[in-house]
């Protein structure tokens, strides 16, 4: 089988090369070919069409401003691996982008981590799972920081330093 190997971290200061390597590892381990490689470095939580490199892998945005989508998988890959499910995005109105993408596709998506099939009821059931775990975890830590954010502004600090102080560097 031939693979592309799709990677993200939420941060351009951040390190996708681990990703990478446990993909390409686990795809020989496989027996698979690694065709292509994409190396993302944008937020999950932003919508896909804002999101270059995935927009190289699942679709291209056709001119104008309806922004139809129009699926650009590549002819010589037979699927797409990421590292976790939660590498494809985090934004929940994103998730039936991507499961209508694959499951109308004859592209397969595949997980080193989580077990997804969306050719079978399970495997689109896990899929939509993960994703929702995904989500909630994304909206957790920031329901947490505005509990944060509101006792530091409470104790009268400003980004956790008193008010008139300033960043020492």
């Amino acid at each position: 089988m031939r693979v592309c190997i799709y990677c993200r971290v939420s941060k351009t200061d951040m390190n996708v090369d681990q990703q990478v390597e446990h993909c390409k590892k686990y795809a020989k381990t496989q027996g698979w070919e690694v065709i292509w490689t994409i190396a993302d470095k944008e937020s999950g939580t932003l919508e896909l069409e804002q999101r270059k490199s995935f927009n190289k892998l699942l679709y291209t945005v056709a001119g104008g401003s309806d922004h139809k989508l129009r699926y650009n998988f590549l002819d010589k890959c037979d699927a797409v691996l990421v590292y976790r499910l939660d590498r494809l995005t985090r934004n929940w109105d994103n998730v039936s982008v991507i499961e209508k993408a694959f499951s109308k596709s004859n592209i397969n998506l595949l997980s080193t981590a989580d077990p997804i099939d969306f050719k079978t009821s399970d495997g689109r059931f896990m899929f939509r799972l993960m994703m929702a775990l995904a989500v909630k975890e994304v909206e957790t830590m920031k329901e947490r920081q505005k509990i944060g954010i509101a006792r530091a502004k409470a104790e009268g600090k400003f980004k956790g330093r008193p008010k008139g102080t300033k960043n020492k560097k």
